[in-house]
């Protein structure tokens, strides 16, 4: 199943899956990862659902930013290898 996810992900796993670079890795950073993603999805929800109450659309572009950030955080902790982890956190 995990593979099958990781090719309908790929576009979003192919800028931080090159193996050429050294990294440093540690298993926090995947826990780290997760607990980034959650807040930015649910920040992205709750301006979702203001945006719509309040009937002003302009909110959704910020909503719209927040998902995208929080799903690509949750997508690499979750699908990604070691490197692809290391490598949004910048650590080589």
């Amino acid at each position: 199943m995990k593979t099958l996810l990781q090719k309908i992900f790929w576009p979003i796993l192919q800028p931080f899956e090159s193996e050429a670079e050294e990294y440093t890795y540690k298993p926090s950073h995947r826990k780290i990862l997760f607990a980034v993603a959650v807040p930015f999805l649910l920040l992205s929800f709750g301006v979702f659902f203001v945006s719509i109450t309040s009937s002003i659309y302009s909110g959704l572009v910020p909503g719209l930013i927040f998902l995208v950030i929080g799903l690509v955080c949750a997508i690499v902790a979750s699908l990604g290898s070691d490197h692809a982890v290391a490598k949004i956190w910048r650590n080589r």
